[in-house]
């Protein structure tokens, strides 16, 4: 009689808690059936299943009937055991449920809250009237047509450009729920947060792509280094977490939600709208070296404009082509990289060096993020990073101010000694490319590299939004015929290296002579404690040195293939045909499987900021170096 009490008890507790109506929410939808229900408080809906013991609250059953201590004692069959078990499980996986059914409303009611302050949130920005007009709105978007279309932008790039674009967006359907600040992702990982949003909407967009045979496209709203902020956004919303498996976050095996072949068939190919200054990766896609309408007088001209530039980006006319995608990453058979980074401090203006007794020193400062990883467009060290790392620390908020602002770090630059933190020109670095020594030229000769003001690579055929590069050849052929110009899906790395009297000999306008060459790129500094080298990516400079003084070296090589978008300005007579004869996918790069999977990996401890630790060196790193460094 006992038993059979306990068991009615159990199974009518189990048909109370079942009959909640759970109504299941994760990433992959927007939670409109999740919104039907009632929600629940932050207090009832507290995730309990791992607790010791999720069959312990029957020890607050409250009893009806008397029962015999001595009957309650007895030894359990093995058949009642065996019953109790069962009746046990049932119930904890029955709560489990329900908890999770729980957890999944509370899902679904902060991301309503999310989605309520995204929409809001641009619509009660305050300053200058709209560019475009307070009555603009993005072209009408068919879902039967165009091709499915996310967008990350910078609101404070294009000189508030980028702000206006989004306040337009927030005004029109379908735009409305997939134009983003990239800014606000970001900051806003939280559970529910917009970083959840983006997710969903990337997930929505894949099906919608799916359905029509396409590609889904995001754009990418910034100056250069938005493409690698992109990016990291991206592997960010598609990172697993196993946490939040039941979210719609389980691992697919390869660290991320989506499937090998998800990555590969539906990986969002870049259009990038160029807001920045020199805007090198928008114009060698096409899509133009100013922001939509930055040349119209009149409001209703630049809506035009700007409602042509989406129109071209949610065309299914508009080409996908291959991208070749570099990255820093430790040398073959490391696993961390054996340099550390911090950026150039001091003060605004001409000279940011610092006289400390009796001499002008380089004062630093702790690196600030991203870390590099990517390399969408170059790479060099030399005379340009330097200018690159002053031009920081004087960033203004036009493209023709902060044009100003890199020639006269330039001039000063030609005018004042060489700080005792750097070597004279590029003397102790040597670069080799796969198996072969690039620079110094003729080193078996003696040539060293303290002549030289830069060596590096070009992935794009601009640079500055004023050079370009074309295959080395004698002073005859430069004038008289035409040359291979860098291409930026060849797997090629086009490096080239200059002296001051470079651009003189070099006729015409602004050309390198470059060198196609096997990667990988290794770079390697040999000059001692207390000294190190500037080096820039994509037009942000970092400094890097050795905390024992030792020699160093920084290995580039491709580690991915992405797809892009071409614009209707993309001009193959500079960056060379789109074509490269491969089917347009995305993969991670390696000749090997295990250096794909290496580039799998560190893109994974990217998104994670497990590199932050490994790369950026701390304030007693950098003291401890040899250098100055202030404290904030």
């Amino acid at each position: 009689l006992v038993f059979s009490f306990y068991i009615y008890r159990v199974i009518a507790r189990v048909g109370s808690m079942a009959s909640l109506n759970m109504v299941p929410a994760n990433l992959s939808d927007r939670g409109e059936k999740a919104r039907e229900v009632p929600s629940t408080s932050a207090a009832s809906t507290e995730y309990k299943s791992d607790s010791s013991d999720a069959f312990a609250e029957l020890d607050n059953v409250d009893g009806e009937y008397e029962v015999d201590e001595e009957s309650l004692q007895r030894e359990w069959s093995g058949s009642e055991s065996s019953l109790l078990l069962r009746a046990k499980r049932q119930w904890t996986q029955e709560r489990e449920a329900m908890e999770c059914a729980e957890r999944h409303l509370e899902l679904a009611s902060l991301l309503e809250q999310t989605r309520e302050k995204f929409l809001v949130g641009q619509d009660g920005a305050h300053g200058p009237a709209n560019r475009y007009g307070s009555n603009a709105h993005l072209p009408p978007f068919d879902s039967g047509k165009h091709v499915p279309v996310l967008a990350l932008i910078n609101p404070r790039s294009g000189a508030l450009a980028g702000e206006d674009i989004l306040a337009v967006a927030r005004k029109t359907p379908y735009y409305q729920d997939r134009f983003f600040n990239i800014v606000d992702v970001v900051r806003d990982k939280r559970r529910g947060g917009l970083m959840d949003v983006f997710r969903q909407e990337l997930n929505l967009a894949k099906e919608e792509a799916k359905a029509l045979g396409v590609r889904p496209r995001i754009i990418s709203g910034g100056g250069d280094g938005t493409a690698s902020f992109t990016l990291f956004v991206i592997f960010s919303a598609l990172c697993a977490d196993d946490s939040r498996a039941d979210e719609g976050l389980q691992d697919m095996g390869n660290g991320f939600i989506w499937s090998d072949e998800e990555l590969a068939e539906c990986f969002p190919a870049i259009a990038q709208m160029p807001l920045g200054t020199a805007n090198d990766f928008a114009n060698t896609l096409g899509w133009g070296r100013k922001y939509p309408g930055a040349r119209c007088m009149q409001r209703s001209a630049a809506e035009r404009a700007l409602q042509e530039w989406i129109a071209a980006v949610i065309s299914p006319a508009s080409r996908v082509v291959n991208f070749d995608l570099w990255g820093f990453m430790p040398p073959r058979g490391e696993e961390a990289c054996d340099f550390k980074l911090c950026e150039l401090g001091g003060e605004r203006g001409w000279n940011p060096k610092a006289k400390i007794d009796g001499n002008e020193h380089l004062v630093m400062k702790t690196a600030s993020l991203p870390v590099p990883l990517f390399s969408c467009l170059y790479f060099s060290v030399g005379a340009g990073a330097y200018m690159i790392a002053r031009f920081q620390n004087n960033r203004r908020r036009s493209a023709l101010s902060n044009n100003i602002e890199y020639a006269r770090q330039v001039a000063g630059i030609l005018v004042e000694s060489t700080p005792p933190q750097l070597n004279t020109g590029l003397d102790s670095v040597t670069v080799s490319c796969g198996s072969s020594a690039y620079f110094p030229p003729r080193s078996g000769e003696g040539n060293t590299g303290r002549s030289y003001l830069e060596v590096g690579f070009m992935n794009v055929n601009w640079i500055a939004g004023r050079a370009h590069g074309a295959d080395r050849a004698p002073l005859s052929a430069r004038v008289c015929s035409s040359r291979e110009p860098a291409k930026f899906n060849d797997a090629k790395l086009d490096m080239f290296r200059f002296k001051a009297t470079t651009f003189v000999k070099n006729l015409g306008p602004p050309r390198f002579q470059t060198d196609k060459m096997e990667g990988p790129i290794t770079l390697t500094f040999a000059g001692g404690k207390g000294k190190g080298i500037f080096f820039q990516w994509d037009g942000e400079a970092r400094f890097a040195f050795s905390p024992s003084g030792g020699p160093f070296s920084i290995h580039i090589r491709k580690i991915m293939n992405i797809p892009v978008v071409l614009g209707t300005e993309f001009d193959s007579r500079i960056v060379g045909p789109p074509d490269n004869g491969a089917e347009t996918n995305f993969a991670f790069a390696g000749e090997t499987l295990g250096e794909r999977d290496e580039a799998r990996v560190r893109v994974l401890r990217y998104v994670r900021q497990e590199l932050n630790s490994e790369l950026n060196a701390s304030r007693e790193e950098v003291l401890a170096a040899g250098f100055y460094c202030q404290e904030h």
